[in-house]
């Protein structure tokens, strides 16, 4: 299920931190857990894929200036769209966002003023994406010792093996069996490096105009679910072209 949940500002203006994900990913969790807290507490357990993401939050018409690190607008008004494999999940977000609308973002003090089912496309085995935040892929690499975190980005072979393994690892966890096509193919059209902030940790990502092709159970599954990693905290999230 794909859902676009439109806010407004009470005031005239706002300035909301271009590192804002982690601070929507709060909110979203905030509201599931208000109607269903049993569910939280399970979309809350480590490294398991909550099997929803969200997008970057967007101001209408593009009403917004940069400032530092801040995006700064008069408009009053801004949107984020949330899409998810497990319909309980977008049910529960839309339940606790109408049962208390009132969001705070960024210390930005929002009121959800719709929230809106959207048609989903049928995926099938060649798409073209965009992305609606951006994908994020790493991998651990053994020095010294130690194991070290490395992002990844697409001028690299192992950004699109991570990929894949992520995209077959929600299969099976969501399905409960091996997908029968391990064909997958990931075309970058267009790349936009970006820098984002978790809490005090900055993860490197990108933005991207893509095709893919393969199996259409795998596309599926990052068409819902998001491409790449840390999807629940905002990352992954696409939209076909």
């Amino acid at each position: 299920m794909r859902l676009k949940i439109s806010l407004l500002s009470p005031a005239d203006s706002f300035e909301i931190d271009l590192n804002h994900s982690y601070h929507l990913a709060s909110a979203i969790y905030r509201a599931i857990e208000r109607a269903d807290p049993s569910l939280s507490i399970e979309l809350h357990k480590p490294d398991v894929p909550k099997f929803f993401t969200f997008s970057k939050l967007f101001i209408p018409k593009r009403k917004f200036r940069i400032e530092g690190e801040k995006m700064v607008s008069d408009c009053e008004e801004a949107y984020f769209f949330f899409s998810t494999l497990r319909n309980e999940v977008a049910a529960s977000l839309v339940e606790g966002l109408l049962s208390k609308p009132e969001i705070r973002i960024c210390g930005v003090d929002f009121i959800v003023s719709e929230v809106s089912v959207l048609p989903e496309r049928e995926v099938k085995g060649r798409e073209k994406f965009v992305t609606l935040s951006p994908i994020y892929a790493s991998t651990s690499v053994g020095e010294n010792g130690r194991r070290r975190i490395f992002d990844l980005y697409p001028k690299d072979s192992k950004f699109y093996e991570v990929i894949l393994q992520n995209l077959v690892k929600k299969y099976v966890l969501y399905y409960k069996s091996a997908p029968e096509n391990l064909d997958f193919h990931m075309k970058p059209l267009n790349v936009k490096a970006k820098r984002i902030r978790l809490k005090d940790t900055f993860h490197r990502c990108v933005e991207m105009v893509f095709k893919a092709e393969g199996s259409p159970e795998l596309l599926e599954v990052g068409y819902k679910a998001g491409f790449g990693s840390k999807n629940s905290m905002g990352f992954g999230m696409v939209k076909v072209v």
